[in-house]
């Protein structure tokens, strides 16, 4: 049991700090607003612009050694869950990574500051090209990630509805965010619908924030309860 015990502990702190990274995310400033690509590409240098990238490529790392502390507590009993279930979080967290890794380096280390130093008109309107079409690339990212999250989120959170109350509490909540993703990935991508969206973003604005940190918190207190309950024993 000692594998189990040291997965578990370690599963259980990369959930808090998923946690962490969850409120930086949601309640950190944002950088400032800025029109126009000669703008936007200023912003290469500035470390409010790329703080949240770079807690955004942590991010889902620590989620899913979270989400791997939990699959190994469940899967005698949801195997079949457990296993698709992290086959879509690893989706999310894998693009999540390289959207990021995309915003940190091609386009801030990359494509702004070449911008910002070409002289010539020609390589000028070849970045000015890369920018503008930047965001469908990203946005395209976030397609997967979104559906690879919500999907993710909703069979492992149906999984814990095999767990203890406490398991149940924390599994209600995670199909919850996991069905708001996937209706706000519906009404972004499916057929854009204004209700739904509106729906969604009043959601991601007030409740999303404080069920995320919270769920990641309550999930590390239970991983390492479970740690505490596979303890070798002396």
């Amino acid at each position: 049991m000692t594998h189990i015990h040291n997965l578990l502990r370690i599963a259980a702190v990369a959930s808090a700090l998923s946690a962490l990274t969850t409120a930086v995310l949601i309640y950190g400033p944002n950088p400032p607003v800025a029109e126009g690509l000669e703008a936007q590409a200023q912003l290469a240098s500035d470390g409010r612009a790329l703080y949240k990238p770079w807690v955004l490529f942590f991010h889902p790392q620590f989620a899913f050694v979270a989400a791997l502390g939990a699959a190994a507590a469940l899967w005698r009993a949801r195997p079949a869950l457990v296993a698709i279930g992290l086959f879509y979080l690893a989706l999310w967290a894998m693009t999540e990574m390289t959207q990021q890794a995309y915003i940190i380096n091609a386009l801030n280390q990359y494509w702004r500051p070449g911008l910002l130093a070409a002289s010539d008109p020609g390589a000028r309107q070849a970045y000015e090209s890369l920018l503008t079409g930047f965001p469908a690339l990203s946005d395209s990212q976030y397609f997967v990630l979104l559906f690879g999250f919500g999907a993710g989120s909703v069979l492992l959170g149906a999984a814990f509805f095999s767990a203890d109350l406490a398991g149940k509490a924390i599994g209600g909540v995670t199909v919850f965010l996991g069905v708001v993703s996937l209706l706000a990935f519906a009404g972004y991508y499916l057929a854009p619908a204004a209700g739904v969206t509106a729906v969604t973003g009043w959601i991601y604005a007030y409740l999303y924030g404080p069920l995320q940190t919270g769920v990641r918190l309550a999930l590390g207190w239970w991983l390492w309860r479970a740690a505490d309950e596979t303890e070798p024993s002396s």
